[in-house]
């Protein structure tokens, strides 16, 4: 995942809206992350969570993802103190670990 890469798309793909996600599931390797949007359901008006996408990928390209959204969120919201420790914890020397 880096900038240098040239990113292609010969269809367009439509974004995603995203409320949650499930727990991740590991497999060997390789993590799957499914996520959901809440909606009332139509048939008993409860709450439900209907699947709008699955990620799979290995451990490393997943850290990554996550690392880089919560880059991301501590760029656009500087003064928020839950994500600025995360991305300390995420950037302190491996010994602090």
């Amino acid at each position: 995942m880096t900038d240098a890469i040239p990113m292609v798309e010969p269809a367009i793909v439509p974004d995603t809206f995203i409320t949650g996600a499930t727990p991740l599931q590991f497999m060997g390797d390789n993590l799957r992350l499914t996520l959901f949007v809440a909606q009332r359901s139509i048939f008993d008006g409860g709450q439900e969570h209907l699947v709008v996408s699955r990620l799979v990928g290995s451990r490393a390209d997943m850290l990554q993802l996550a690392a880089a959204i919560v880059r991301g969120c501590a760029e656009a919201t500087p003064n928020d103190t839950t994500t600025s420790m995360v991305v300390g914890f995420h950037e302190a020397p491996k010994g602090r670990h």
